[in-house]
C-alpha cells in the first residue's frame, strides 16, 4: 500500500506567498559562519502523536531526524551543514516550532526565517502518521527542515520530466479547494506545481527519490508519468550528496566576497521572502 497522506483536502484560504521561485537561492543558505542554528519549540507540551517505535515524539527525537541534514557533511568529512541545536527562550532563535494537531505543515525557506517577527514561528508540524505508514511524521520532519535549510521542492526542478496533466490537475484543486477562485488556483499551481524558475540558483540533476519530492496523486498524473510511485520517507543518496554541495559552494563564495558595509537594504530582512506550504 502506497505511503501517502492527501494534504491537499485541507481547504484554507491564500496566503498572498512570494511569487518569486528558484531551485535553490544562494541567498536562502545560512551563512558559513552559521554552524549550527538555534530551535526554539514554542509549546509548552507536544500533541499527543504516536510513533512507531515508542509512547511518544519529544522534542530531541524531532532534532536527531532534522539532523540527518547535518550528519551528511559530517559523514562527507566536510561538515558544512548547520546543526540545529535546542534553544531557551532567552535565546534568539533561528528556528521557532509550532505544533498543529490538524492543518497543512509549512516553513520558511532558509534565511527567509529572519524577516518573521520575533516570537512567531517559522515552522508549524503537524506529524500525525497514517496507519499504514508509521513513520510518515519521520518524511515530515526532514522534509520541513529541509525547507529551512533553503531546498525547495524537488517536483518543481526546472528539468524533472512533465508529472502532472495540467486539466486533471486544475480540476483536483477546484474540488479540494471548493472556495477559490480562478485566480487562486493558477496562483496555487505556480507556487507550489509549476518548474522553477532557473535564475542565479543551484540545482542539482531532477530526483525523484528526493525527500523534497511530494508523490503526485494518480488522478492528476500525466500519460507516462515516471516520478516516485510512493511517497519518498528518507533522505535520498542525491540529498545527501547535495545538501553539502550547495553549502560548500555557499561558504567558498563567502571566503571570495568581500562583506558589504554599505547601507543598502539588507536582502536577508527586505520585504517578501519565500515561505513553503506543503498542503498541495
Amino acid at each position: 500500500m502506497m505511503c501517502y497522506t492527501d494534504w491537499m483536502t485541507l481547504v484554507e484560504k491564500d496566503d498572498g506567498r512570494a511569487d518569486e521561485l528558484w531551485v535553490l537561492r544562494d541567498e536562502d543558505l545560512w551563512p558559513a559562519g552559521n554552524k549550527t542554528l538555534k530551535v526554539r519549540f514554542l509549546d509548552k507540551r507536544i500533541p499527543a502523536w504516536p510513533n512507531d517505535r515508542r509512547g511518544y515524539i519529544t522534542e530531541e527525537e524531532i532534532l536527531m531526524i532534522a539532523n540527518e541534514w547535518h550528519q551528511c557533511g559530517v559523514e562527507q568529512g566536510n561538515d558544512v551543514v548547520p546543526e540545529f541545536v535546542s534553544c531557551g527562550a532567552d535565546d534568539i532563535a533561528d528556528i521557532r516550532v509550532k505544533f498543529i494537531e490538524s492543518g497543512r505543515p509549512r516553513s520558511k525557506v532558509g534565511t527567509a526565517a529572519r524577516q518573521v517577527k520575533a516570537g512567531d514561528p517559522t515552522m508549524r508540524l503537524d506529524l500525525k502518521s497514517p496507519d499504514n505508514c508509521p513513520s510518515f511524521y519521520k518524511r515530515i520532519i526532514r522534509h520541513e527542515f529541509g525547507h529551512a535549510l533553503g531546498l525547495k521542492h524537488e517536483h518543481q526542478h526546472p528539468d524533472a520530466p512533465l508529472l502532472t496533466d495540467p486539466g486533471k490537475l486544475r480540476e483536483y484543486l477546484r474540488q479540494c479547494y471548493p472556495g477559490f477562485t480562478s485566480e487562486q488556483i493558477e496562483k496555487k499551481i505556480r507556487v507550489q506545481w509549476a518548474a522553477l524558475a532557473r535564475g542565479a540558483s543551484q540545482k542539482s540533476k531532477y530526483d525523484k527519490e528526493s525527500v523534497m519530492h511530494y508523490l503526485i496523486p494518480e488522478e492528476v498524473r500525466a500519460n507516462k508519468y515516471v516520478g516516485p510511485t510512493q511517497l519518498p520517507i528518507v533522505l535520498s543518496e542525491c540529498d545527501k550528496t547535495n545538501i553539502v554541495l550547495f553549502y560548500s559552494k555557499g561558504a567558498a563564495d563567502e571566503e571570495q566576497t568581500p562583506m558589504d558595509t554599505g547601507s543598502g537594504t539588507d536582502r536577508d530582512n527586505g520585504p517578501g521572502g519565500s515561505i513553503v506550504d506543503d498542503s498541495g
